[in-house]
């Protein structure tokens, strides 16, 4: 053999070395695997076709399969194969599916790598509990009602199922329902027939009483086993919070925190637990000269009074500035047995306050027939002897002021009801909308401030009505308006900013009259 053969034959044996080997033939994907919930079916993808392509009923059958749970196999194409279960896997269910002895790809070629492949549905788990996870009212002697996905053994139940109570630093323990008392609560919770009830339903009481408004865990812990030995292998935390004790609270208007019932709205009684109202129909409100207010009952929308009732309500007015005595009666149960915790607070002395500051018009929009006497009615009590008010008529686009009266300006002190009245021409439809939306949006917080803006503010013409029963009296006011048109009409008061605001600054009422 010459040189050059040698050379040429040397470079091709040491170029085939480094040619990557051929890879062999194996199961790229197998799903699921370690541990799966909810299986209905599992999938394998082989690397090479497995059966002719367009057969995919080939009877070839890749895995042996070690599986509690019934199921039949089938090719989806030449590579890959699925396994459909009968039904969905419950918890506690472990599969394994090994590939046969022998098996070939359609090329001839052997399987190679991994070939036994194991998932489990894991160990109990719950789906839903009673009460919901979250609720605010759990019983201090709670009994939950659990659905589980499968069915557990009752030693895991109890060596890894407790509760966390905060104020507690031990865990506590659990007693599993069962017999009689599990028969009545099921039945109370799904009704009577037994097709009706859930699978895998497990019912269990912490192994002692909760104190009330403590924060409560339920902790299914790591290691619940199912019948067939397969265990939870994660915490899974339900959060829960005990019901408050069962009191009676009073609740009435008041202007400020500081001052006493507002006499014209009504006063009420909660409960912070349902209580038959046959038991608290007794109680009463007692006033001046003995004068009694019973209490109202709420009813139905077919007019029938409710049986569980969760308040009273002792309708007004009531005298102002007068003291009253709230009584209920003794014994007072609510509808799980629980005694009124705060029995002794009752009966109950309250007072009223002087009737709050009022300046009332009827709506935020009205209409008034003209005549040389139109007046725009506007309800006042308890505010500044004098309302004080201006107005701003436009014409043609410009704003005509009328001057003040010396009398106006001699009512320019603290102490008066002031306001406003800006006219709109009634051909001026656009600024008539944009007022009555402006003042149809504004919201309580909107008091503080006026309606004006710095362009129509100094338009305004003034003018003062006073109240003939003097600054206390209850009583309907005329503003006259003279000519027709379209106004913005608001009033300013200190007193009732003080009273409703809470605050030294003044509340406005507007309105717009056509």
């Amino acid at each position: 053999m010459s040189r050059y053969l040698r050379f040429t034959l040397g470079f091709l044996l040491l170029s085939c070395a480094w040619l990557p080997a051929q890879q062999s033939a194996r199961v790229e994907s197998f799903s699921p695997q370690g541990t799966a919930k909810k299986v209905r079916q599992v999938r394998a993808r082989f690397s090479e076709p497995m059966v002719p392509f367009g057969d995919p009923l080939a009877r070839v059958l890749p895995f042996d399969v070690e599986c509690a749970a019934k199921g039949t196999g089938r090719w989806a194409d030449p590579r890959n194969w699925i396994f459909d279960f009968d039904e969905d896997l419950q918890a506690g269910v472990r599969c394994t599916f090994r590939l046969r002895q022998g098996l070939k790809t359609l090329a001839g070629r052997d399987i190679a790598g991994e070939r036994a492949f194991t998932f489990s549905t894991g160990g109990p788990a719950i789906v839903s509990a009673r009460p919901y996870e979250g609720s605010r009212l759990i019983d201090e002697e709670q009994i939950f009602v659990l659905q589980l996905d499968g069915e557990a053994t009752q030693a895991s139940v109890l060596s890894n199922v407790y509760f966390t109570v905060a104020g507690i630093r031990e865990r506590v323990g659990v007693k599993l329902i069962s017999g009689a008392q599990r028969d009545e609560i099921l039945r109370s919770e799904y009704g009577s027939i037994p097709r009706y009830l859930p699978p895998h339903l497990l019912l269990l009481q912490a192994a002692r009483r909760f104190p009330p408004g403590a924060q409560v865990s339920l902790v299914w812990g790591r290691g619940v086993a199912s019948p067939s030995g397969v265990t939870t292998d994660r915490d899974q935390i339900l959060s829960f919070v005990v019901r408050t004790p069962f009191t009676a609270t009073f609740h009435c208007m008041r202007e400020n925190e500081d001052a006493d019932c507002v006499p014209i709205a009504p006063m009420r009684i909660s409960f912070s637990a349902p209580v038959a109202a046959e038991m608290v129909s007794a109680a009463s409100l007692t006033g001046p000269n003995g004068k009694k207010w019973p209490p109202k009952i709420a009813k139905t929308e077919d007019g029938w009074e409710e049986r569980l009732i969760q308040g009273l309500v002792f309708e007004g007015p009531f005298p102002e500035k007068s003291s009253f005595t709230l009584t209920l009666p003794r014994g007072i149960k609510d509808d799980s047995g629980r005694a009124l915790s705060n029995e002794a607070s009752f009966p109950l002395s309250v007072k009223t306050d002087a009737y709050p500051p009022l300046a009332k018009f009827a709506a935020d929009f009205g209409i008034l027939e003209f005549t040389k006497d139109a007046v725009l009615p506007v309800t006042l009590r308890n505010v500044e002897p004098e309302v004080g008010a201006s107005v701003m008529q436009v014409r043609g686009g410009e704003g005509m002021v009328d001057p003040p009266t010396k009398e106006e300006e001699k009512r320019r002190f603290l102490g008066r009801l002031e306001g406003k009245i800006y006219r709109v021409p009634s051909d001026q439809v656009s600024q008539m909308l944009h007022w009555i939306d402006k003042i149809e949006r504004r919201n309580w917080d909107d008091r503080e401030t006026s309606v004006f803006g710095p362009v129509t503010q100094p338009q305004a013409r003034a003018f003062s009505i006073p109240k003939p029963n003097g600054a206390k009296a209850f009583e309907v006011v005329g503003i006259p308006l003279k000519s027709p048109g379209f106004y913005v009409v608001e009033l300013k008061s200190e007193l009732l900013g003080a009273a409703l605001l809470g605050a030294a600054k003044p509340m406005y009422v507007p309105t717009t009259v056509l």
